[in-house]
Parts: structure tokens; sequence; C-alpha cells
């Protein structure tokens, strides 16, 4: 046993010699040395502790390197070798580290969100397009662009107009996020619900700033207008998005944006608030609790984003930097309750508009710009309400955010950072497909018992596996709830009320107001916020 062991260290250790990691050199430029031919050329750019000299350039010329390029302001190097010399190069010791100078290309075009959330893949399995929903965009208007058809245009900022009017930008972008044909891109940055009914609400203005109560307006207008016909067509308005939001200076109970919001999901209007972008502070150290006002509103479906990093698949998303955690500054609840994809994300432009002028960087072209944060998140979301209730029009706005949950893939950063984890709009748009709301109340109301249920969507080429978890207040449950036609669903409870669960439908729970929920992070409560408008634009 002894020699079996020391036989084993020796093998260990050989490797470890063999195959060392030079600790000048990058993870690519080791792997190179370690693994590829030494004859192979390699471009490296060389740090050094001041600019190069003539010594240098002379003991590079000795070494056999060539010298391609240096700089004036910084204290680099540009070299080609073989990948044999590598080695011998970081023994100089004025060579602080050596990195491959690594091929680049333009990122013209990041991941779809539609894609990615799995969205397209609702469509191409059910044929949803959210055809019929209406799905009213509360935010600086909705400017007229050939990717967007607006059913109805209300302003409430300027009486004198009725929509097609966006002078900042940033409602024009989150429309096409929710509808946008992709017709100005060759079916390119196609939103993921293009057969809704837009429906134009604007309450900011220029500088993309407003007020509470035109945003209440606002909300009341789509409530009271929810079944208006316009050209021979209800509006139907199921979903109202509001990609903004303020500090939370009170209790949600007092708060009249939060009450305002919950009014609407008890007249059975979905709402979709963005979290907000305050997930890390001033240093960029990470921080808790900055859920804007309505997000921390219990009855709404609150949003937070998560980078795709310019690639369909879901293996490499992570949580946005930015993207606001829970718990709720003041009531402490779970938010957010879902995230989607947010960061780096092309839509519709509003030419002319502040943020096309006055970040032109951002614009692909004429007719789309590249924006990040929350605010982009969140119609994602809205948008796959939209697909749901297509789908399965009798759902509450309860559940159509259990459902949401539920299908959701799981994260390992925890329910005050993900909530419920990873929006998969496939998966929900297949749950609600088997679910039959003229169930009496208290009975399973899958239909065939549930034999229709994937419970693991292929998105992206990635497998996207429903969490099947639940947030509800201040607690996260592993729940299949969901199956039964509850008490819950109805459009008079509100979301964390107290609720008498069966046991039976209840398969758990997870109490998140613990310190291992929180360990290592800034908890941020209230005051010590730095509460701005500034727009995130990336990681």
């Amino acid at each position: 046993m002894n020699r079996i062991v020391f036989v084993l260290s020796f093998l260990a250790l050989f490797a470890s010699s063999v195959f060392a990691e030079n600790l000048k050199l990058d993870k690519d430029l080791n792997d190179k040395v370690n693994h590829g031919k030494p004859t192979d050329k390699v471009r490296v750019i060389v740090q050094l502790v001041a600019p190069a000299n003539a010594t240098d350039k002379a003991a590079f010329a000795k070494l056999g390197v060539k010298s391609l390029r240096n700089f004036d302001l910084f204290k680099e190097y540009v070299l080609e070798l073989p990948v044999g010399l590598v080695n011998e190069l970081a023994k100089f010791p004025r060579i602080i580290h050596i990195s491959v100078d690594a091929p680049v290309k333009a990122h013209v075009v990041g991941g779809e969100p539609n894609v990615v959330s799995g969205a397209a893949l609702a469509t191409q399995t059910y044929g949803v397009t959210g055809h019929g929903i209406g799905v009213a965009v509360i935010d600086s208007g909705i400017a007229n662009h050939p990717d967007l058809h607006v059913a109805k245009g209300v302003d409430f900022v300027d009486s004198t107009r009725s929509g097609g009017y966006d002078p900042y930008g940033h409602g024009t972008h989150v429309a096409g996020i929710i509808a946008g044909s992709g017709a100005s891109a060759g079916g390119q940055h196609q939103g993921s619900a293009q057969g809704v009914n837009l429906i134009d609400l604007r309450v900011l203005d220029q500088n993309g700033g407003g007020y509470t109560s035109d945003v209440i307006a606002a909300i009341n207008w789509a409530i009271a207008n929810r079944d208006t016909v316009v050209n021979g067509q209800s509006l139907n308005i199921r979903v109202l998005n509001l990609s903004m939001g303020h500090r939370p200076y009170e209790s949600t109970d007092t708060d009249p944006l939060a009450q305002a919001c919950r009014t609407a999901v008890r007249n059975g209007i979905v709402v979709v608030v963005s979290a907000g972008n305050y997930g890390k502070d001033a240093n960029g150290l990470p921080m808790m609790g900055g859920v804007t006002s309505p997000g921390n509103e219990p009855s709404v479906i609150t949003v937070g984003a998560m980078t795709d990093w310019g690639t369909d698949t879901r293996a490499d998303d992570t949580v946005a930097s930015y993207s606001s955690r829970g718990p709720t500054a003041i009531d402490h609840r779970i938010k957010p309750d879902i995230m989607a994809p947010g960061s780096h994300t092309i839509s519709t432009m509003s030419s002319g508009s502040y943020l096309a002028t006055t970040y032109p960087q951002y614009m692909t072209d004429g007719s789309y710009m590249s924006l990040s944060g929350t605010s982009m998140s969140a119609p994602v979301i809205s948008a796959a309400v939209a697909l749901m209730l297509e789908k399965n029009p009798g759902l509450s706005p309860n559940a159509t955010k259990a459902a949401l949950m539920f299908t959701a893939e799981s994260r390992p950063e925890g329910a005050l950072f993900v909530g419920a984890g990873y929006a998969n709009v496939a998966g929900a748009v297949n749950l609600v497909a088997n679910i039959n709301t003229a169930t009496p109340a208290g009975l399973n109301w899958l239909i065939n018992g549930g034999t229709g249920l994937n419970y693991n969507n292929v998105i992206g080429g990635t497998a996207a596996v429903w969490g099947q978890l639940m947030n509800w207040g201040t607690k996260q449950y592993a729940a299949n709830a969901i199956f039964y036609n509850a008490q819950a669903w109805g459009t008079t409870i509100v979301w964390d009320e107290t609720i008498v669960w069966d046991g039976a439908v209840l398969s758990g729970q997870t109490i998140v107001w613990d310190e291992t929920a929180i360990a290592a992070e800034t908890i941020v409560w209230d005051e010590t916020i730095v509460w701005d408008e500034t727009i995130v634009w990336g990681e």
C-alpha cells in the first residue's frame, strides 16, 4: 500500500514539474507552453517595470525574439517568438507579466434575449407570439419605428401629443425588446412577442425623469381602458411594463406607486417591474437592499438582469453586477422574483433622442442601439407573460407569476440575488399549456395529470432544468403548489399574505433570513443607498 502511495506521489510530482504554471504567464500562454509545439510562433504582450530600453531590445534580439510594437504611454512591448522560448523570456528580471496577444473581433451582435430566455423556443414549439394580448409600456414614449406597431398612445407629460414621440429614447428600446419585428435588421434583434398590442403610455420627459403621480395616472388609465376598442379590436391590456422606479421611502403598505400596482394586479393585470441598477456601490463592491419601488411590491413580478456575454447559449451567463439584490430595504422581502437577459441588449432606437445623441457609441446603426440594465430585462418577462396568456388566457396574475418562478432555472447565488432563478420562457409556456383554469378550487388542475410537462428545456444548446422554487414574502419554497388551483392564485390574495398552505402541496421551505444567505455582502438598509438616475451601460 505504501509503495502505491509513493508511486502516485512521484507521478503527481513529475506531472507538476512537467506542466508547471509559470506565474508570469496568463492561462492561455501557460496552456500553449505546456501543451503546444515548441516551434509554433506566438504573439505576446510583455509588461515591463519601465518602458523598454536599448538593453531590453538587444536582449530580446539575442534570444531570437521578433519585436513588433512598443507603446508611448504603456510599459508594454509586443513580441513574436517560438512557444519554446516563452519561459526563457519570462526569466528576464524587468518583465512583470506576459500575455497572449489575443485576436479580437467586433461585438456587433450580442446574445438575442428572445433566444437566450427561451421565448424563441416557446414560439417555435407552441406558435405563440402574444397575439391579442395588450402590453402597456409605461415609459418615456415609443417613437415611430419600422419595427414597431403601436395600437394606442397616451402622453401624460405633454397632453397635446398622443404617441409616436420618445425624446429620451428609453421606451422605444424597451418596446423593441417586447415586440420589435427586426425588419430593419433582416430579422435580427426581434422582440419576444411580436404579436402583442403595444400601448404607449408616456410618463418620462426628455431627460428620462418624471413624477410618480404621472406613473399612477398611467396605471389608472390602463385599468380603466383595458378593454377599450381601437380600430375594431380590444386593447385587452393584460400586462404593464415599468422599467423604472424610485427609492423606497416607506413600506409598500403605504407607498402610493406600490399600491397602484397592487390595484392593477387585483384587476387581473400582470405588472412587471425592473429591480433597479443598484447591485454595487460607488466603489464597485456588491451591496444588498437596492431594489427600487415599485419593485419592492410583493404582487408585481420584479426582474433582475443577467449578462449573456454576447452568446445565445446560457452556459456562460452570469448575474449582472449592477442588478439590484434583495432584501427589500423596508419590508425585508425576497426580491427580485426572477432574472432575465439585460446586458448589452440591442433593440430599437429613437433617432435624435437624448440617449442616441448623448451616447452615439452605443448605436449599432441608424435603427438600433445597445443598452444594459434591469430596464432591459423587465420587458423580456413582459413578453414572456404575453406568450403565456395567449396560450392560457384564464391565468390570474398570481398564477402567472408562480408558473414563471416554478419553471425558472435555479442558480447557486441564492434567493436574495436571483429570486427563483433564471427565466425559462419555453418551460413557463409549457406549464401553463397544461393547466385547466376551470378546475374547481383545491383540486389538481394539470391536464392529464401533467403528463405533458417537460421539466428540461434545451435553450441555445444548453439544458435549462426547472428549479421548481417559489418565493412567498420572506420565504422560498420548494413547492408543487402550482399543480393545484389554490387560493393563493386568486386576485384577492396579495402575494405575500399568510396562506394556509396544504402540507401535501408544499414539499419544504427554506428561510432565507440567516447569516449564510447574505454572508460577505454589505447590507444596505435604506439611507445608505445612493439613489441616482445613472443608467448602467454594461459590466
